[in-house]
């Protein structure tokens, strides 16, 4: 990291001053968001740096700059002690400098950084200010007929199979993501629906997003949680596995699964691509799990040893059906594996080669916790 020491002279201010501005232009106009510029900010000047929404929810934060720093600066702007346009307010303990930023005379959110005392990112401070709004302008400020496109670009990439095709579509619209992760949330209403798409637009770097009502959907490149949970977002969350482009369509199904169970448990959900068993287990209601656990496993639970037993299924299905290597995990025998085996067999009546057996036997386990407990 290039930490913004205090130069020799003027020139050097200014020429230093000027390469950072340069370098925020440069992500602004590769389309990099509000994320690349504030994480641009601190590799250059050393200085933790965050943005905030208009009212006061934060929208992007620096890797320096912590969750408590967000809190702090959160509770000071839901109060008359938010500064005005041309204001900058100054706090200690540790030293922080919150400014406005705007756009056509209004204010359209702040900018709060930690100040290290650099003269050349003092001189630069006005840009990224100036970035910010200009990212607002250009990602936040959407009006209908650019509520549509986004919508259009959108539905226009889940239609799409075609590897390369896709990647030419991505790039024609400004954005190069290798991967791409359907994104669900449930609003509480049609007007926080329309916030939370300005709002995700600017946060997530992405121009693949629409509404339907509550729901909103988007695409974006990378994992959006941290960023979310920064933002404050309570509301039903489904998150699909990333994908190449082409496959976009897969991961936002997948999306919706998991918002189905976001919403019951009331936390973000995240669908475990190739773990279905997982996901199967964290959407069935605990009630339904216990029961059928019991109706699968009590004949092998009720006997002695049963115990022995279960860990010995479990393991011989982690070890993909292998009697030796499940023998080898366990520490015994391979014939005492094949002994507790046809033990199974014989109590269950499940013939352990047929995969409806394997499947109701693995998702029993996983529903009692046999595997977490080894």
């Amino acid at each position: 990291m290039t930490t913004d020491s205090p130069p020799d002279d003027g020139t050097s201010t200014l020429v230093q001053s000027l390469e950072l501005q340069v370098a925020l232009t440069s992500i602004v106009a590769r389309g990099g968001g509000i994320d690349q510029l504030l994480h641009g900010w601190q590799a250059r000047t050393g200085e933790a740096i965050a943005a905030f929404h208009r009212l006061g929810r934060p929208v992007g934060r620096s890797d320096g700059f912590s969750v408590e720093l967000l809190d702090r600066v959160a509770a000071v702007l839901a109060t008359a002690r938010a500064p005005r346009i041309g204001e900058v307010l100054t706090l200690s303990d540790p030293s922080l400098e919150i400014t406005p930023f705007a756009g056509n005379d209004v204010i359209r959110g702040f900018l709060a950084r930690v100040p290290t005392g650099g003269r050349s990112s003092e001189l630069a401070a006005p840009t990224m200010s100036s970035m910010l709004a200009l990212e607002y302008e250009r990602y936040w400020y959407l009006d209908e007929p650019a509520r549509r496109l986004r919508a259009t670009h959108l539905s226009r990439v889940l239609s799409s199979s075609d590897g390369g095709g896709t990647r030419a579509l991505l790039r024609s619209i400004g954005v190069d993501f290798t991967e791409l992760r359907g994104l669900v949330i449930e609003a509480r209403n049609e007007t926080h629906a329309e916030v939370l798409i300005d709002d995700l637009v600017a946060m997530l770097g992405t121009p693949l997003i629409r509404q339907h009502e509550r729901m909103v959907e988007c695409l974006v490149g990378s994992d959006p949680r941290s960023v979310l949970a920064d933002y404050g977002l309570t509301v039903p969350l489904g998150l699909g596995t990333a994908y190449a482009p082409q496959h976009a369509a897969r991961s936002m199904r997948q999306a919706h699964l998991a918002l189905d169970t976001s919403r019951r448990l009331g936390t973000p959900i995240e669908y475990l691509d190739g773990a279905a068993h997982e996901f199967l287990i964290r959407v069935a209601p605990p009630e339904y799990l216990e029961a059928f656990a019991d109706a699968t496993l009590s004949s092998i639970e009720s006997v002695r040893g049963g115990e022995t037993l279960l860990r010995t299924l479990s393991t011989w299905f982690v070890e993909r059906r292998s009697v030796d290597a499940a023998a080898e995990r366990m520490g015994v025998h391979r014939h005492t594996v094949r002994n507790r085996l046809q033990r199974i067999v014989q109590l269950t009546g499940h013939d352990l080669d047929g995969i409806d057996a394997q499947t109701e036997l693995w998702l029993a386990l996983k529903a009692r916790g046999v595997q977490e407990r080894d």
